[in-house]
């Protein structure tokens, strides 16, 4: 069969290592950091240690009760965070967002200043508030408005944050521009963008090259920049024609209708004439603005009290930490935590360190699978163990750090400051900044619940030669994802044999599927009430029957989303170990990016959705990368023809309903080729045909592929 390129390789990287050495054991040190979580608990709660579905802490309420003043609110709880801490933690995310919001308002209040920063951003390698912090009309000072909602460092974060989203504007602003230079002079890429389902891919790659940039994230945003101008062309065409809808999927099926009429001639040259006008007078942007309930200290590069947020050990309970956040001027009125390291206002949590506990279990169960003969699951098990001590010994690094930096300092201030003491603190200082340490923390709230998430460095070539065993790297692995089983592993051995396993979870799918039936009961049930209750009873609020419902409706998605992350974290972690056990190097999944079913078949689109290929495929990677995998390892590839073809001789088979039958049925199960009387499993046959796809060694490993046969 002729070989077809739909897109042209990467070329071959100059500069780095290879992901192989010369004796087929590599390890990679990735520069992906895994982010563990830690749930915050008010500091006078007792931290629960184990068991799931534990009742909350009686004493907590008692306690507060206890310590509180007449004056405080006594509305207290007996979750993880009392309210009190949850409205003055929300209080020091309203201030940063509103500064992140007050930045971006200066910049934006002139679009060539906004594009000249967005330039200068585009220029610098990181660390985009130092850019920001050049400007005259964002220095920060104690009495100006900056200074009045936050302090110096948490400035710095602000900065950090708001240069992100100019840089991520500008970048969708310039593809949008690019997008209507090729718009306004190729009539049938404007015709195809509107008339058709989904964005072209090579109208996406034109937008993406015109960028100027071929690396990174440019393709998601050429992506953004074709939904956002095709969504205005959409609003327009349907206002001037008197079609106007609210609902998305509405907007987008009349303007196929009027694109694909028969006299579409008046519809032509409405779109045309707007094409022309905002490439005159330019698109309608909107100004960003900054949203999320989160604030992390990225810009935070030194360990000291001034960054806004320092640990502690709890020198009474075993591996708890006191966390100390640095509250912004005026949002308490005392000071709330006798013992803070900062003059201000402080805010105290604390958090378990689950890692000794977590280390010493995999070290016993290791021990045990041993025992039991279960060498593979005695490997899994030593791995995890090691890397919840690394992980361990890294936050244990960065508290020494943060404390022998305070000493110093305060060390320096003293007249008769003792010259050995301060030669030993800083050696020991030193040799900590050189040390393997986490990363700045992110604080996040989402209801009820803070929490702390802390980026570690990945596992180092040296502690993965320890545990791993020396199994050379030199095997490939394909992956074929579908329906009836989500992950159908084929890895190719020497002398035409295959290691092959299906992996599913199907008691965890019904459930996700009985869920996800609810919820359109539920959203059927309340556009129904709703619609009915707003005809009756215009411009009053909603009943509390129909809130309720809407309650159970959010509550019902959460649970889904939950099951959402334990499927991919099992089916990634089970994808991994297979390879892993089997010295597999590169990992070929198909690329199913704009896959959707055709008409005419029922429920599979509803199911499609189901599958979750793109956690699974961020999971797979995720993983590997923290096994010493260059890029994680895992590439993308066509699945054109993977299911149809046969794996032994290459000509088109048929899909039938089991082994041993030879009719073909739609959707079936077993594979049958008449050519060579070759039967195999459907999903299996098609992993098998996934690792045939040819790719040139110069495309760069973990990337997408996209040349086929």
């Amino acid at each position: 069969m002729k070989k077809r390129t739909r897109r042209h390789p990467r070329a071959e990287k100059t500069d780095g290592s290879n992901q192989e050495t010369m004796d087929g054991y590599y390890y990679s040190v990735s520069s992906t950091y895994l982010v563990q979580k830690f749930a915050l608990n008010s500091y006078h709660r007792v931290v629960a240690r184990k068991g799931l579905g534990r009742r909350p802490d009686p004493s907590f309420r008692r306690e507060l009760n206890r310590i509180q003043q007449p004056i405080v609110d006594r509305k207290l709880s007996g979750r993880k965070c009392s309210e009190i801490d949850l409205q003055t933690l929300g209080q020091h995310f309203g201030r940063h967002i509103e500064t992140v919001n007050l930045v971006l308002s200066e910049v934006y209040s002139s679009q060539a200043h906004a594009s000249q920063i967005g330039e200068k951003l585009e220029t610098s390698k990181g660390q985009g508030y130092v850019v920001l912090r050049g400007e005259p009309s964002l220095k920060w000072k104690k009495d100006n408005r900056f200074g009045q909602l936050v302090y110096e460092r948490m400035y710095r974060n602000v900065l950090e944050t708001a240069a992100r989203i100019i840089l991520s504007d500008y970048t969708r602003r310039k593809l949008v521009n690019a997008l209507l230079e090729i718009l306004s002079s190729d009539w049938e890429q404007l015709r195809r963008l509107l008339s058709l389902k989904r964005i072209p891919a090579d109208l996406i790659r034109k937008v993406k090259d015109s960028g100027g940039k071929k690396k990174g994230s440019y393709y998601h945003y050429a992506l953004t920049a074709c939904r956002q101008v095709r969504r205005a062309l959409d609003i327009h065409l349907l206002k001037t024609s008197e079609q106007s809808s609210s609902f998305r999927s509405v907007q987008r099926k009349r303007v196929r209708d009027l694109m694909n009429s028969p006299d579409s001639t008046n519809v032509n040259e409405l779109v045309l004439d707007k094409v022309e006008e905002w490439k005159t007078l330019g698109f309608p942007f909107v100004q960003p603005v900054f949203k999320k309930n989160t604030m992390e200290f990225a810009a935070s590069t030194e360990n000291s009290t001034g960054q806004g947020y320092w640990f502690k050990e709890d020198p009474e309970r075993e591996n708890e930490i006191i966390l100390y956040i640095k509250t912004p001027p005026g949002i308490t009125r005392r000071e709330r935590a006798p013992d803070s390291p900062y003059r201000g206002q402080t805010l105290r949590f604390r958090f378990l360190n689950w890692f000794p506990r977590q280390s010493a279990r995999a070290r016993r169960k290791a021990q045990e699978a041993r025992v039991q003969g279960k060498s593979q699951r005695a490997v899994q098990l030593d791995y995890r163990a090691a890397r919840y001590e690394d992980m361990d010994h890294q936050l244990r690094n960065t508290i020494r750090l943060q404390h022998l930096t305070r000493e110093l300092v305060n060390l320096k201030g003293k007249k008769d400051a003792n010259a050995d003491k301060t030669a030993e603190l800083k050696r020991e200082i030193e040799r900590l900044r050189k040390s393997r340490r986490c990363a700045p923390p992110v604080f996040k709230v989402e209801g009820h619940r803070a929490t702390l998430l802390i980026p570690f460095m990945p596992p180092d070539a040296e502690m993965l030669k320890k545990v791993l065993p020396r199994t050379p790297r030199i095997k490939r692995a394909g992956v074929d994802r579908g329906l009836r089983h989500p992950v159908v592993l084929s890895v190719k051995n020497g002398g035409g044999s295959f290691d092959e396993v299906k992996i599913g979870r199907e008691e965890l799918y019904k459930k996700r599927e009985t869920l996800r039936q609810r919820t359109r009961v539920l959203i059927s049930e309340l556009a129904l009430r709703k619609n009915n209750w707003e005809k009756k009873c215009v411009m009053l609020p909603l009943p509390g029957n129909l809130l309720k419902r809407e309650r159970e409706l959010g509550a019902t998605w959460a649970k889904i989303r939950r099951i959402d992350r334990e499927i991919s974290h099992q089916l990634a972690a089970e994808t991994v170990w297979f390879c892993e056990h089997r010295g597999v190097k590169t990992v070929y999944f198909e690329d199913l990016r704009y896959f959707q079913g055709k008409g005419g078949m029922r429920t599979f689109s509803w199911n499609l959705s189901t599958n979750l290929w793109g956690q699974i495929i961020e999971g797979v990677r995720y993983r590997r990368a923290a096994l010493g995998h260059k890029y994680g390892g895992v590439w993308t590839v066509s699945p054109a023809w993977t299911s149809r073809k046969c794996s032994v001789c290459g000509e088109r088979g048929l899909r039938v309903k089991d082994s041993g039958s030879t009719e073909e049925e739609r959707g079936g199960e077993y594979f049958y080729c008449p050519s060579c009387e070759f039967r195999l499993h459907a999903d299996v046959n098609a992993a098998r045909n996934i690792l045939k796809i040819n790719i040139k060694p110069t495309v760069v490993g973990g990337r997408t592929a996209k040349t086929y046969v």
